[in-house]
């Protein structure tokens, strides 16, 4: 058995070990929730895509709650216990960082949102090639399923389901996804490639493609590289989960205080007023702008090589 000072060493070793991990826990976890829900509200593969039915939907919402924890969370918890001693830091939770780097990242996600929409307006128009109609269909087909379960799962009875909703869309995969792909992925691909860039772009491109939704790629990628650079910059991890937050929480959070807007939750807010352009071209200059800034806030006079691609 490898000791730990040789898996430091071996980030091919490193990604075997994290994704058995995920697959094992993965599994575990998906089993103890069908049986959960079987017998909790009668949950069966026939009423899985009766998405009128409310116990149908509180089912799913538990499976997906619990698969969640066993894809995103246990794994890389896992991982930080078997590959070291300093388990906080091994995830990047030991650095809190500059408290102004949680105003700009709060000030980022809202700043980006037309910038964002815009990107997802030309995302969903893609086309492909006549010989791939097939794909395309079935791309569409999928992504349009998703979106109805998406829909269905932004249902409220009250408080309370809104913060069990919050919990679901917006605190288990905020912390659970960037512990996954910031705190152990990007960080193995760093050091595999000796190029942060290509660590960061590579995991950015696997977060976007987990999520099987294809007219929504490019947006999530760009999105993944953001928390990507962030997290390298500042070195704690505790931001893109704010930032990754922000992004599923105000769509929780719109869909219980503002229904009407949300009727479609990739909607672009900005698209048909004559302004525009306007908004988008500002949006990307002051995103840029506030990008640029947190570098500037973390960035140190002489930089550790090392350090940076650890």
């Amino acid at each position: 058995m490898l000791s730990r000072t040789e898996l430091a060493n071996k980030p091919f070793l490193q990604l075997i070990l994290i994704l058995c991990l995920c697959l094992g826990s993965t599994i575990i976890f998906s089993i103890v929730g069908a049986v959960i829900a079987l017998v909790t509200y009668g949950f069966d593969l026939q009423t899985m895509q009766d998405y009128t039915n409310p116990q149908t939907i509180e089912a799913l919402k538990l499976m997906q709650l619990l698969s969640a924890i066993g894809l995103f969370i246990v794994p890389p918890i896992l991982y930080a216990i078997i590959s070291s001693k300093q388990r906080a830091k091994t995830l990047s939770l030991n650095i809190v960082g500059k408290p102004i780097n949680y105003l700009l990242v709060l000030v980022l996600m809202f700043i980006s949102t037309p910038a964002l929409s815009w990107i997802i307006d030309i995302n969903a128009s893609m086309v492909l090639p006549e010989f791939m109609s097939g794909i395309e269909e079935w791309m569409r087909t999928s992504e349009a399923q998703a979106q109805q379960l998406t829909q269905a799962f932004l249902t409220f009875d009250g408080f309370g389901s809104l913060i069990y909703i919050l919990i679901l869309v917006a605190v288990v995969p905020a912390v659970g996804e960037e512990l996954l792909f910031r705190g152990v992925l990007q960080k193995i691909f760093i050091q595999w490639t000796k190029n942060p860039h290509w660590g960061i772009w590579i995991t950015a491109f696997l977060f976007s493609a987990l999520h099987m939704q294809f007219f929504g790629f490019i947006p999530r990628m760009l999105l993944g590289a953001v928390f990507g650079y962030v997290f390298l910059w500042s070195k704690s991890l505790w931001l893109p989960i704010l930032g990754h937050f922000i992004n599923n929480g105000s769509v929780v959070l719109l869909s219980y205080f503002a229904p009407d807007l949300m009727e479609d939750t990739d909607i672009s807010f900005f698209s048909g007023s004559e302004y525009e352009m306007l908004y988008y071209v500002g949006s990307l200059i002051l995103t840029a702008t506030l990008i640029f800034l947190i570098r500037k806030v973390n960035s140190e006079k002489k930089t550790n090589k090392q350090e940076v691609l650890s």
